[in-house]
């Protein structure tokens, strides 16, 4: 029988709240939190006056609510103490340079990524990502590229568990077309996300893998449709030259 924690409930709802407010185009009411969260108006002010106490939330002169500032202090010191990103960064300005694109670092959180890192192009038309973007697995490239990376039969297991909703009209909704998009990948030892989750934006993907030849994060050349070379190596190989390379760093020797 699973072992009950003292209090993991109203930690999961203090979670969950602060996700909401996160997850929110607009910074969100009391009504709005009240109508979305599915708690109690008794439990929803409790909690909320709980997180403003912490510094987690903050409410705006309007009475709607945005993440507060000491959650930026401890995300930054989060990224500051990630070893990937630390290790990965002049990598990445490297790849940026290299490609003259837009680079994504992106880190698994639960069944999705998140953007820990991004090195923007240097070109005046550039994409309006920003780091803590949450992505999914199936519309991305990195997404598949971590896919690629997983053991087959975790990456199956996981493909079978995850929604597939359609980001834009170019996603891949069905699961044995995404399977067979991530054999390859992992054949290939990279991904193109043809503008599955940004019209307009294509993107190359590959993983960083770790000393236990697992994938700890991905990699993403984005590149504006309109900027794209028929020629794909010219994103490809510095792409795969550069998350070699900060796998090597973190101990995966790669096979011969």
């Amino acid at each position: 029988m699973p072992k009950t924690i003292q209090g993991a409930q109203s930690f999961a709802r203090n979670m969950k709240l602060l996700q909401q407010i996160a997850d929110a185009g607009v910074a969100p009411t009391r009504a709005e939190l009240l109508r979305d969260s599915g708690l109690t108006r008794p439990t929803l002010y409790r909690i909320i006056a709980s997180l403003e106490a912490e510094g987690l939330i903050e409410a705006t002169r309007d009475q709607r609510y945005k993440l507060g500032g000491r959650l930026v202090s401890l995300a930054r010191r989060s990224l500051a103490q990630n070893d990937v990103r630390r290790i990965a960064e002049p990598i990445l300005a490297r790849l940026r340079d290299a490609t003259g694109e837009t680079v994504h670092l992106a880190v698994r959180s639960g069944e999705e990524l998140v953007y820990i890192d991004k090195i923007e192009s240097r070109e005046s038309v550039r994409m309006a990502s920003t780091i803590g973007t949450r992505i999914s697995f199936h519309s991305s490239g990195v997404g598949k590229a971590f896919l690629s990376a997983l053991p087959a039969a975790e990456a199956d297991r996981l493909i079978d568990q995850m929604a597939l909703p359609r980001v834009t009209s170019f996603t891949t909704t069905d699961r044995d077309a995404l399977r067979e998009i991530v054999r390859q990948a992992r054949a290939a030892g990279f991904v193109c996300d043809n503008q599955e989750n940004e019209v307009g934006i294509v993107c190359f993907g590959a993983a960083i893998c770790e000393g236990a030849a697992r994938p700890v994060a991905s990699v993403s050349v984005s590149v504006p449709l309109f900027r794209l070379s028929e020629n794909t190596d010219l994103y490809a190989v510095p792409l795969l030259e550069a998350v070699a390379d900060i796998s090597a760093q973190l101990g995966f020797m790669a096979a011969s």
